[in-house]
Order: C-alpha cells, then structure tokens, then sequence
C-alpha cells in the first residue's frame, strides 16, 4: 500500500517524464499500477517501439495510436522487419506521426541482406515542417516535385540505394532543408555510383560517409561536392573504383579510417598484393583533396596501407598536407611504422601531434606488407630521429594517449617511460629523439583514461 500511495504522490510532470523514458510496450503496462497512472500512456511525448525476437508489433501499434490522445509528440522511433504487405499500415503510422508535428522521426526496417524489401518512404514525410532530425534505414526515396522542411538539422540515411543515376536525390532531399547541419550516409549506393552533392545546403557543417559493407561494387565510383562542409569523417571497409572530390573548399577537419570488418576479410578471404594496393591508391587520391584541412585524423588500418608509399614510392606518392593537428591511430607496431613516417613527413606545418595507441586487443595484424621487408629497430631509431630534426620545425606539443588503460606511475618522467609504452617501446623512441633534439618549450603529453601528464622538454 505504501508503494502505491507513492505512486499516487507524483504529478502530471512526474509521470511524463518517467515514461517518456520506457519503450512504448512498457508505458503501457504501467497502468495496471495504479489510477493514476492508468490513461497516462496516451499523452506520451517519446513514442519508441521495437520489434522483439518472433513476434510482431503491428497489432500493438496500431492499438496505441488509435488511443492515444496526445496533441504533439517528440520522438516516434520504430524498429520492425518490414514486409510488402505492411505498407500501408507503415503508412497510417508515418502519418499520424506527421499530424502530431513529430520532431525526431526514425524508421527502421531491420534490413540485413540486400534482397531485403524496402520500404517506399511516403512524399508527406518530406514536408513535415516540424522535424527535427530525420533517420531512415532500408527505405527507398521518391521525392515529391517540392517538399519543405524548414527545421530539419539532422539527416541520416542507412542501406539506401540513392546514386548518380537517379536524378540527385541526394541534392535535391538536402535543398529541402536550409537548416540542415548534418549529414549521414551509411551504406548507401552499395552497388553503384554514389553522388554526395550537398550544394544546396549552406549551413551544412558535418558530412559523414560510412561505408562498413566488404562485398561493395568494386566497379563503382563516389563524386563529393560539399562547399560549405567544415568537418568529414569518411570510413570505408572497400574502396570504390574512383573517388571525384569536386568541392570541399572549406573543410577544416578530416577523419579517415578503415572499417575493423576489413580485418576478417582480407585475412581469410584474399589477402592479395593488389588488394591491398587498391587500399593505398584510394588514400593516397584522396589526401590530396583535404591538403588545407586544418586537423587530419588517421587511423591505424591507413597507417599500415601507406607502408608502400613510403618505403617503395618515396617520391612519386609524396604529398604535402597543411594540417597543424595531426592525429595518428597507432600501436607502433612494425607494420605501421612506414606510414607514421610517411604521414608526419607529409605535414610540415604539424604543431600538435597525437598519437592514439590502441589497447592490445584493438591491435591491428600485419595485412598489407611482408613481414621481413626491413629491420624494425635499426629503421625506426633512425626514422624517429630524422622526424624530429628534419620534419617537426613547428612542433609545440607531441601527446600519447592510451585509451582503456590505467597506469599510476606517472609521476615521474623519463624514468617510467618503459611502463607506459610497455609494448609500444617504438613510441618511446620519438621521446628518446626529442630529448637529444633543439627543440624549446616543446611540451610531451601521456594520458590515459584516468591520467593526464605534461612535461615541458628543456
């Protein structure tokens, strides 16, 4: 009795705010535990519905819209395995989202295969004037004559077939919103050309192209025109034939890495020179086109594919890159240290250098290069010292951080470097190189999750 007079006890506010934080199934239930809690369900402000293992959720949703009586919601988030016969119960949900001025939409069909049927997104969505953010996944787009959504900041498009060949889609979606701010695209356009033309939203700041699937067209190309984009994050599993980067004029920050599913691919499936070669003409095209970012992000599957670039093609792969944040994903690891080499060369002006040293079990393999090509020690103490004289005249902070990692002896400096680069011992020696070098009021950086040291190099 004491815990329903409790339950008595909260308000109208109270309520809300509890179940606005269950799945739609759960807020239901609540009813049973008290009066007050009984009709509570049908003024929720976050509907999120998610299709458990077996059994479907069409009945249950439909029962909750239709008693429901809420004027606005929030959010409306539903996961289900979409099938040609639900369209139009898809639909009647998509609108009553649309007639309660939704602002944060998301639709998940649950595609995982591509023979998967795929949802056609219903024109109204695309002129829903409330939203907000927009996440669509295993849907087609046939865009209306006009649309407008004046609010949109957010878009996010999952394993959805747009490309050059239908008329723009991507440009044409992204005209609609003169408020959007960013971008998304997942495993879009898998098996043909990929057109990415944001022109038509000026305040497009963030631009993500994540591409996580082995099994892309090999025969297809991407075409980027993103003028007013300040930040790209690009992730690939498989590089695509061609990459045309046509504007990226006002890109300040690049991040570029390599899916962790190329691991088990090339491993066990090919684990060929010109495979690996493919990996390292696609960097090394589209470097280039971000040469006046201002921060450039590595990760260490692209340190590795540089090996040849450095050790082979010296001159004829060299690039300049006018970065002043250099951040580099590396265990320092014999494999990868080729390409630290090569990418710290191509970065003269690099005053913050940071290297990421992943946690043993994040360790990467050796893919992309014969483990006998050089002598490590011999290679790496000369290259180390060569970096800091030759190449790091700008230099003012070099930091090693070791995500997932505790350490408590940090305290004292140089004499505990052998704990923190325990394994990593190649990174202690770009420490060893600072010390013997010229450089003043050079500060090195050693943090971990938990602790964060700097010592000025005098």
């Amino acid at each position: 009795m004491a815990d329903i007079n409790m339950f008595e006890k909260l308000d109208q506010t109270e309520l809300q705010m509890i179940l606005n934080k269950l799945p739609m199934q759960d807020a239901v239930r609540t009813s049973l535990l008290s009066r007050q809690w009984k009709d509570q369900w049908r003024y929720l402000s976050n509907i999120v519905v998610k299709e458990p293992p077996r059994k479907e959720i069409e009945p249950s949703l439909t029962s909750f819209i239709s008693g429901f009586r809420g004027k606005k919601i929030h959010k409306f988030h539903v996961q289900f395995n979409y099938l040609p016969d639900k369209e139009e119960q898809v639909n009647s949900w998509m609108w009553f989202a649309v007639t309660k001025e939704v602002e944060v939409l998301k639709l998940d069909t649950a595609m995982d295969g591509d023979k998967d049927p795929l949802y056609l997104i219903p024109p109204f969505i695309f002129c829903c004037e409330s939203l907000v953010s927009l996440s669509l996944k295993g849907c087609v787009v046939e865009l209306p004559d006009s649309g407008n959504l004046p609010n949109l900041r957010t878009l996010s498009l999952s394993r959805m077939e747009v490309g050059r060949t239908n008329g723009g889609t991507i440009r044409k979606l992204t005209s609609m919103a003169p408020m959007l701010e960013r971008l998304s695209l997942v495993n879009c356009a898998r098996t043909r050309n990929l057109n990415v033309d944001v022109s038509g939203s000026p305040r497009l700041k963030e631009l993500s192209i994540i591409e996580t699937k082995v099994d892309l067209a090999r025969t297809t190309g991407m075409d980027i025109f993103a003028p007013s984009v300040k930040k790209i994050i690009f992730l690939y599993a498989s590089p695509r034939k061609d990459y045309n980067i046509y504007d990226v004029s006002n890109c300040i920050e690049f991040t570029f890495a390599i899916s962790e599913q190329l691991r088990e691919y090339l491993w066990t499936e090919v684990r060929e020179d010109w495979l690996s070669l493919r990996y390292h003409v696609a960097l090394l095209n589209l470097l280039p086109h971000f040469q006046n970012v201002k921060v450039l992000r590595i990760c260490n599957w692209c340190v590795q594919s540089l090996y040849k670039a450095e050790v082979y093609d010296k001159m004829k792969s060299r690039v300049t890159l006018f970065c002043t944040t250099l951040e580099i994903n590396t265990a320092f690891q014999k494999w990868e240290l080729p390409g630290v080499a090569y990418l710290v060369k191509a970065c003269p002006a690099v005053e913050d250098l940071c290297f990421v040293m992943a946690p043993k079990q994040s360790q990467i393999p050796q893919l992309f290069l014969k483990p006998n090509d050089f002598e490590e020690r011999w290679y790496w103490r000369h290259e180390a010292r060569s970096l800091v004289t030759a190449h790091l005249r700008n230099l003012k902070t070099m930091a090693f951080k070791l995500p997932g990692a505790r350490y408590h002896s940090l305290k004292l400096w140089p004499k505990n470097l052998a704990i923190f680069f325990k394994e990593r011992e190649n990174g202690a020696e770009l420490v060893a190189a600072l010390k013997q070098s010229s450089h003043k009021q050079l500060r090195v950086v050693l943090s971990t999750d938990k602790q964060h040291r700097s010592f000025n190099k005098r």
